[in-house]
């Protein structure tokens, strides 16, 4: 009975921490489809069909351009609620969406790519390694539901989506007064660490719970996956600021 017992308990480990690397693995997969994507974007518009000459504009390069962010625009909320619905239907493929979409963010984050010192870009990468990592730890190995901490980050965004129209307004009123919008911006990313921390303590909690479907996978993996590239975009903002500021 107790090699039994042991042996289940073994097979229960091995298959929770399978199912846990495969989600870790569709969320990387996207993260370097996005990262190719944004690349090849910023390779060709600056290189060999140039947005600008000098200080000219290319107007076509840059017509194209504005054609292509559009299109990513239009199918950027189709495509996650194509993900979320088609998760919860059988004989579904929700990769395909989330390939989709990680496509779309490289759209997106393409325009770091041309103007952005690819140092920098670096540089925030590493950084957002690094948090997301910390992140990983502290949802991981926390034995505690951290559920409460998603709701607390919930509803920070919330509350400064509301400070941030009213700062919206303010501003046309008093020009220049920047001091709440970055007290938002540090907001808002304080709010995304602790929904990350969630995000991944909710992976280990269906693992072990056993709910190791593929699309539950998906699913998992896409929220990661959202954490990471926000994470990444706020410590990009940071650092080209403190960058230009002692330039």
């Amino acid at each position: 009975m107790i090699a039994d017992s042991i042996k289940q308990s073994e097979v229960k480990h091995y298959t929770t921490t399978k199912w846990a690397s495969k989600v870790f693995l569709y969320m990387f997969m996207a993260i370097g489809i996005t990262a190719i994507v944004s690349a090849v974007i910023g390779l060709i518009f600056t290189q060999f069909f140039p947005i600008a000459y000098g200080n000219e504009l290319n107007e076509d390069a840059a017509t194209a351009y504005i054609v292509l962010f559009v299109v990513a625009f239009i199918m950027y909320i189709p495509l996650i609620l194509w993900i979320h619905f088609s998760v919860f239907k059988q004989n579904s493929r929700p990769m395909i969406p989330y390939v989709l979409y990680s496509i779309v963010m490289g759209v997106f984050i393409s325009g770091f790519t041309m103007f952005v010192p690819f140092h920098l870009i670096a540089i925030s990468f590493g950084l957002t390694c690094l948090t997301f990592g910390i992140m990983f730890c502290i949802g991981w190995f926390t034995k505690r539901d951290l559920s409460i901490l998603g709701m607390i980050g919930f509803g920070m965004i919330i509350g400064l989506i509301f400070i941030g129209l009213f700062n919206l307004i303010w501003m046309l009123f008093f020009p220049g007064f920047e001091t709440i919008y970055w007290l938002i911006s540090y907001g808002m990313f304080a709010a995304m660490l602790l929904i990350t921390i969630f995000d991944i303590n909710r992976v280990k909690r269906v693992a072990d719970q056993g709910e190791q479907s593929n699309n539950t996978a998906i699913l998992c993996a896409f929220n990661l996956y959202v954490d990471f590239i926000y994470i990444f975009i706020r410590i990009l903002v940071i650092v080209v600021r403190l960058y230009g500021n002692n330039k």
